[in-house]
């Protein structure tokens, strides 16, 4: 192996245009897929393969088409509504809503429209808009005292931050076609502004929601905010235009390289992963965490051997040959870590799996083809012309961070039993810590600080209890059976009764075959009100005593369904050869992912029997699933990453040098590190989400990196100092721990402005970035030297024990002593001498 990566190591030297050239044809073919590369993935790509929630709503798009992607705009009328001025603006806005071609087609077939004139009407009150304020106010007060129609009332008449606040809900249906349904939400929010009155009008939608976080630049502000930070922070550790220039270019290619294998890999390519998501669009920012460390190392040590006196090419070759096996046996590890995500259920998790695992390999290939050759071409030729100047060494680049990384390691190797106890104690403090953290997030989270949704989204929450949406209780069931239709009874009276109502539910039942029924058989005696003697006829065949005759119930339904087709086909599905399907809709608060999980406990408490016929489903339920499935598979993920890091590097140092203790070295203290990671998480009030779970693939990936840089060195310097551990530790931490500190500092200070996002999970990543970094740095500098100490200690005992052994027993002067630096090659495991 040794001679394959001097040969590979020369290359740069020997051919430096062939190696540009040849990575300038790979980077354009693979940045040329960014053409191919979709529109960002919904959140359906985050549910396992056997999701209830992702099967429901796959079978509620078949047998449900027009109203499956039910969605509920809320419009926020800000100001005294309950003057005629006010009701007649409300009024207004309905008209023009639902004379609106492109939202026309879409209301809801039952009751698409609640506003506060139209439930005035609905009560009674002929004309509403000719009411005087006095007599709107006490309307109202009246209402709100109905037992009946007292509940929605209170979900539409509030107060926020001391101003009046009147809702008015609109029900859409999907029709199979969610672009047009974002086009109706967005055009009813376009109409809200264009109504003059009294009142600020708002409208809220999921449309509105996604296009005010897509119209939002911070994001792409603040990534260029951070690589000019890095940009400066490199610029101070390299000291050299050409450094930086060859460094950043290196990350920009990386980045879009990684991109364009996206596309190359996605549904447009060859179909291997899927569209972009949320996830995999996290990639790139890993990658700069990771691969700027590989140029900080490549030009750290073609600059050691610089000030030895070496040539340029000799540099080139010694310095690319000295991180070729560290940074490719971390890197390798790291691939082969993000690899595990593979088996993920998660779709989205595979693809990033698979994505990063490709960046970190394409990003190592780039920093160590780009820098040595760029370096052997420009200072080649000066060397040649005279004209080469100095390099200066990178240990002093950081002021004072060489004598204190010194003095560590002084410390570390004088006390190693002190150093590791320090880090046990700290590692059981924050891992006792860590039993408090959180995995709940709140999807307001995602929306801008301070801009209109997530302020009229703080509105709500503060007059009504927050926000609604649509939320629907798919049911797979024989609807002629006793218990179905008794549960669908009892989950229907449940709803309408506020102690028994559901956690989060905002209103009754909207929308049901129960409902449906119920306007065929009341005969209110109004002229067109919906009556069906037969039915009613039928109904009261239906009831047995304690029985239910179901072949009643079976003429009751086709009864209803020959009565009115088309509402009946919104509610239910009679299959004649198999398992019958129904839906009941309601308004369900969103936000509180707590709030939304008791919500479905209690709904499925409700239901007696065979709790798999019913599934309840909305975009916070889905949310809700995501963020536990991804978080079980994060927890699962870490698990495989470090095993799978164990094994490879056992096999690794097993294989070449014969001390696989090498490997629990390397990966044992990036389990602490994770440890500290989550306990700080928790102290900081720092959930366990989507997004802060990443951190995770990134503290192992950095943490290995780090860890085999200092093993690697250290094992050279003991080599080449004698076995004298004092100094092998001591060069070690000044040359390799000086380059991590810089390394680690351009990362963490570049990532720590996230901080300033609007966004709080991004916020939250930022600084769990930069702790992680930070831990990350300790470990490799702290733990892992006295580790080595330890272990090279026990070396030098079992060599002292052999040396006894020896000269206790007869034997043959002839044979040599055991060196220390012979031993230190040896297995561990097998006794000295053997």
């Amino acid at each position: 192996m040794t001679r394959v990566l001097e040969r590979i190591a020369g290359v740069p030297a020997r051919r430096p245009l062939v190696v540009l050239v040849g990575l300038l044809a790979v980077s354009v073919f693979l940045i040329a897929g960014m053409g191919l590369r979709g529109e960002l993935a919904d959140t359906s790509v985050f549910l396992p393969d056997d999701s209830d929630a992702a099967e429901a709503l796959d079978a509620m798009q078949e047998s449900f088409p027009d109203t499956a992607g039910a969605s509920t705009v809320t419009i926020l009328h800000r100001g005294d509504g309950l003057t005629s001025e006010g009701l007649a603006q409300i009024d207004a806005i309905v008209m023009a809503s639902v004379n609106d071609p492109d939202v026309a087609e879409r209301l809801g077939v039952s009751n698409p429209v609640l506003s506060l004139p139209g439930v005035m009407r609905s009560a009674g009150i002929d004309d509403p808009l000719a009411l005087s304020t006095p007599e709107i106010e006490a309307t109202v007060a009246a209402l709100a005292a109905d037992p009946t129609v007292g509940p929605v009332i209170d979900r539409m008449v509030g107060e926020a931050e001391g101003d009046g606040l009147v809702t008015t809900t609109i029900r859409l249906r999907d029709l199979g076609d969610p672009d047009g349904l974002a086009d109706a939400e967005l055009a009813l929010a376009d109409l809200d502004e264009t109504v003059d009155g009294p009142l600020d009008v708002r409208s809220l939608s999921p449309a509105t929601n996604a296009q005010e976080q897509a119209d939002d630049d911070s994001m792409t502000i603040l990534m260029i905010v951070a690589l000019v930070v890095i940009a400066v922070l490199l610029f101070v550790f390299f000291r050299t235009g050409s450094d930086l220039v060859l460094a950043l270019a290196g990350l920009a290619i990386t980045v879009g390289g990684t991109l364009g294998v996206q596309g190359w890999l996605g549904p447009d390519g060859l179909d291997v992963i899927g569209l972009p998501n949320s996830i995999t669009t996290m990639v790139p920012i890993m990658l700069i965490g990771l691969v700027v460390d590989y140029a900080i190392q490549s030009v750290s040590h073609y600059r050691e051997f610089r000030n030895d006196g070496l040539g340029v090419a000799e540099s080139v070759t010694r310095g690319l040959n000295g991180v070729l096996l560290p940074l490719g046996l971390a890197a390798g590890t790291t691939v082969i870590s993000f690899l595990t995500n593979v088996t993920s259920p998660i779709p989205a998790n595979a693809d990033f799996g698979i994505v990063a695992a490709v960046g970190v390999f394409f990003g190592l290939t780039v920093m160590l083809a780009l820098l040595p050759s760029a370096r052997a071409l420009l200072d080649g030729r000066r060397e040649a012309n005279g004209t080469l100047p100095p390099v200066r060494p990178m240990v002093d680049a950081i002021p004072g961070a060489g004598r204190a990384v010194t003095r560590i390691g002084g410390f570390v190797t004088a006390k190693p039993t002190v150093a590791l106890a320090i880090a046990g104690i700290a590692t059981l403090g924050l891992g006792a810590a860590t039993t408090g953290l959180s995995t709940e997030f709140d999807s307001n989270d995602f929306l801008p600080s301070g801009g209109p949704t997530l302020t009229d989204t703080e509105a709500l929450d503060e007059a009504f209890g927050g926000q609604t949406e649509t939320v629907t209780i798919y049911v797979e069931a024989e609807l002629t059976d006793d218990r179905t239709l008794r549960n669908l009874l009892e989950v229907t009276a449940a709803f309408a009764d506020e102690l028994s109502r559901p956690t989060g539910a905002a209103s009754d039942i909207t929308s049901s075959l129960g409902l449906l029924y119920l306007d065929w058989v009341t005969d209110s005696g109004e002229p067109g009100d919906k009556f069906d003697a037969e039915l009613v006829a039928l109904q009261s065949e239906v009831d047995e005593g304690l029985t239910v005759n179901a072949d009643s119930v079976q003429a009751t339904l086709d009864r209803l369904e020959v009565l009115d087709p088309v509402e009946f086909s919104q509610v239910a599905v009679v299959r004649a050869d198999g398992v019958d399907e129904t839906i009941l809709r309601f308004e369900g608060l969103v936000g509180d992912q707590g709030r939304t999980e008791q919500m479905v406990d209690d709904i499925e408490g409700l239901w007696f029997g065979d709790r798999s016929q019913v599934t309840v489903t909305s975009s916070d339920i889905v949310a809700l699933e995501v963020t536990t499935a991804m978080t079980d598979s994060q927890t699962t993920s870490i698990i495989a990453t470090i095993v799978a890091a164990l094994l490879v590097l056992v096999l690794f140092f097993w294989l070449t040098e014969f001390r696989p203790m090498l490997a629990v070295i390397a990966v044992a203290p990036i389990g602490l590190v994770l440890l500290w990671v989550l306990g700080t998480m928790a102290i900081l009030g720092i959930p366990y989400n989507v997004i802060t779970a990443l951190i995770t693939a990134l503290s192992i990936g950095i943490g290995v990196d780090y860890t085999i840089h200092v093993i690697h060195r250290f094992t050279e310097e003991l080599e080449h100092r004698d076995g004298d551990v004092t100094a092998a530790a001591t060069t070690t931490l000044e040359t390799t721990g000086s380059a991590l500190v810089g390394s680690a500092l351009t990362t963490a200070l570049g990532f720590g402005v996230l901080v300033f996002s609007p966004l709080t999970p991004f916020q939250q990543f930022g600084i769990v970035t930069a702790v992680t970094i930070l831990y990350a740095l300790i470990a490799a500098i702290v733990v892992v030297p006295p580790m080595l100490v330890v272990w090279a200690a026990y070396h030098q005992w079992r060599r002292a024990e052999g040396e006894g052994s020896e000269a206790a027993a007869p034997h043959d002067d002839s044979n040599a002593p055991v060196d220390l630096t012979d031993d230190l090659t040896a297995d561990p495991t097998e006794p000295v001498g053997t």
